[in-house]
């Protein structure tokens, strides 16, 4: 991971007005981060929690409000037409619904030919032919695929055939969305392994969204967690889940079970309480205090800034940042 970022998200920002009330519903509320060469970012947090839409608003199939996205140094926030074509080569999404993505009335040969065709590549019909087995062999699909519909496949080959179209057009950034959650928990590690084995032999770069802390340390560099449409802490795949700064990052990490059937059965885990606030009515100072069991009366009035605590570790906490900052360490 060398050089400037591939990708880069500053303050975005997605507000939809909810018709008849004057109110307003923020779905991203100011998320920044960056995505270097070669890396896998991983976005994890509960439903609702606006991972899915930053996902959205990165691949320009929804407009931000406000902010600004980067794709190589280049400001890709407001391009339209031929331009955001040339956006959409260079950045993929691979959706969370595998049967849903994929049109029904297609082959799968059909299905990545339309790729092909739209964008001008692979050649002639015999060269789009050619590429459409090459794109199935590199995500473990037989030739014999190609002619089959989207019903007469699993979860786990849809998803395979989704991860395919999304390398057709051969990008650099791969947004996945979920991309496993939808699929039979014994199909879920042969996915995750080959999106492991594409993005070191492609030279790929990945976000990768997840509501499953385990899952995303798997394959991640570093990890962003959000609450209510904020980032409330940001670092390295090992801190963020095994030292986590942030009470709701600690209840995430709580919330993985252990593989050791003895040691999970001998855990004493204090679940979350309360639900999700109303993203369209947020609650005062840190969007969480509500559920945190640390919360003071700061965390009522004052929204915490996100800081960095530790080298490359950075979490939005009054208290975290009172505890560092108590011993000696900046904020």
């Amino acid at each position: 991971m060398t050089g400037s970022p591939i990708l880069r998200a500053e303050d975005l920002v997605k507000v939809y007005p909810i018709r008849g009330t004057g109110q307003e519903l923020r779905a991203a509320a100011g998320v920044s981060f960056t995505l270097d060469r070669g890396e896998t970012l991983g976005i994890v947090g509960e439903s609702g929690c606006g991972k899915s839409k930053t996902g959205r608003l990165l691949v320009r199939l929804e407009e931000p409000t406000s902010g600004r996205i980067e794709l190589a140094g280049e400001d890709v926030t407001r391009v339209r037409g031929r331009a955001l074509r040339a956006v959409h080569r260079r950045i993929q999404l691979v959706f969370q619904d595998p049967f849903a993505s994929l049109n029904p009335r297609l082959t799968v040969a059909q299905t990545l030919e339309e790729v092909l065709r739209v964008y001008q590549l692979a050649g002639d019909k015999a060269g789009r032919r050619r590429r459409v087995q090459e794109l199935l062999g590199m995500v473990g699909l037989r030739t014999g695929f190609a002619e089959r519909y989207p019903h007469q496949m699993s979860g786990g080959q849809c998803q395979r055939v989704g991860i395919a179209r999304a390398l057709a057009v051969e990008p650099q950034v791969v947004v996945l969305d979920e991309p496993v959650s939808a699929l039979d928990v014994s199909v879920q590690s042969e996915v995750m392994n080959l999106l492991t084995r594409l993005r070191d032999e492609l030279e790929l770069s990945y976000v990768f969204i997840s509501h499953d802390l385990g899952m995303v340390r798997h394959i991640s560099d570093r990890i962003v967690v959000m609450y209510l449409g904020r980032i409330v802490e940001l670092g390295p795949w090992r801190a963020v889940s095994d030292e986590p700064l942030h009470p709701y990052t600690r209840a995430l990490q709580e919330a993985v079970p252990l593989a050791d059937p003895d040691l999970e059965a001998g855990r004493e885990i204090e679940p979350l309480r309360g639900e999700v606030p109303d993203p369209a009515n947020p609650p005062s100072g840190c969007v969480f205090h509500p559920r945190c069991p640390l919360a003071e009366d700061v965390c009522r009035t004052e929204d915490p800034a996100l800081l960095e605590l530790l080298p490359g570790h950075q979490a939005a906490c009054h208290v975290a940042a009172r505890e560092f900052a108590r011993a000696g360490r900046p904020a």
